[in-house]
């Protein structure tokens, strides 16, 4: 297999959004589990953006890889008031480093759930680990799917797994199901600017789509929409793409370059299969749908509200 690693070369022969549900879901987990080590051994813990203050940026006078990224989720806690010992729901877990941090700095339980299970088994090991086994539990399982009954949890929590969801009407009705009455929903998520995109927008998009195994972006105002609609009150979001858009500089994203360039991405496709290279294009693609606006970035939190009558209350 030969594959073209020019940036952009690559275009779907099948849109995300067109495949169906059990073929997407598919395609979400062969991605992860072909890049889990290759996103741990440049980002650690945690598989998602950093935050950074105005004017900060990653280097000298800003925060390093790790202390960003483990800002955006206590960042997350405190926008969402994620309340200290709650039952947690973590919707796309990853390797686990966000549920980490709730368990340990929060003394949460957490039920991570993940469409990859080495994901799932390496966030088990770091539990293990870290001595927090006993407060969080990691498996292979669709965050749609979970058997779990209603009203099982304090929180829902979903720090950059919104954006895989086909249906994002479907999670925020599974989140309120699965919330016990005055429980909280976190979402950090990519999304797009609000309005009508031109002929290169679109384009753009569809690139980080395919290459990221995404269906669709929506914008913070969409989210907020299908929050209410499922029900919940106290409804909220807050654009950080100007506290997250330098993940995608080079010198933090550190998407390393092959040291035999297009021969070793070539084999590197041969032996995990040609998606693993989404994971090279998704630098330049992000950095340039930032610096252009098309490309948000945001936080949203509801509440379930305490009894039918509490629905539709302004936030």
């Amino acid at each position: 297999m030969e594959a073209d690693v020019e940036l952009g070369a690559a275009s779907p022969s099948t849109a995300m959004s067109e495949m169906d549900p059990v073929a997407y879901n598919r395609a979400v987990e062969r991605y992860y589990d072909t890049t889990l080590d290759l996103y741990e051994e440049l980002w650690g813990e945690h598989v998602h953006h950093g935050y950074w203050d105005p004017g900060k940026r990653p280097d000298a006078d800003g925060a390093d890889r790790h202390a960003a990224t483990d800002r955006l989720v206590r960042e997350l806690v405190d926008y969402a008031r994620v309340p200290r010992g709650a039952t947690v729901l973590d919707a796309g877990c990853g390797i686990g480093g966000p549920a980490l941090y709730l368990a340990a700095a929060l003394g949460c339980t957490v039920d991570g759930v993940t469409l990859s299970a080495p994901q799932a088994a390496r966030a088990n090991e770091k539990a293990e680990a870290a001595g927090l086994a006993d407060r969080a539990r990691f498996r292979r399982q669709d965050a749609l799917a979970t058997g779990c009954p209603d009203a099982s949890f304090d929180v829902v929590w979903a720090l950059e797994s919104l954006m895989h969801f086909p249906d994002r009407a479907a999670f925020f009705a599974e989140a309120a199901r699965l919330l016990r009455p005055g429980g909280v929903l976190a979402v950090g998520t990519w999304a797009v600017r609000d309005g009508t995109l031109d002929d290169q927008e679109q384009d753009l998009l569809g690139q980080i789509l395919h290459h990221q195994v995404m269906p669709s972006f929506s914008s913070l105002a969409e989210h907020e929409r299908l929050a209410r609609q499922a029900g919940f009150t106290a409804v909220a979001s807050m654009d950080w793409s100007a506290a997250v858009a330098n993940s995608w500089d080079p010198g933090f994203a550190q998407i390393r370059q092959l040291e035999h360039g297009r021969a070793a991405m070539r084999e590197l496709a041969r032996d995990r299969g040609v998606d693993v290279l989404g994971f090279f294009y998704a630098g330049p693609l992000m950095q340039r749908g930032f610096q252009t606006g098309v490309m948000r970035y945001g936080a949203i939190r509801a509440v379930k509200p305490t009894t039918s009558a509490g629905r539709d209350r302004p936030a």
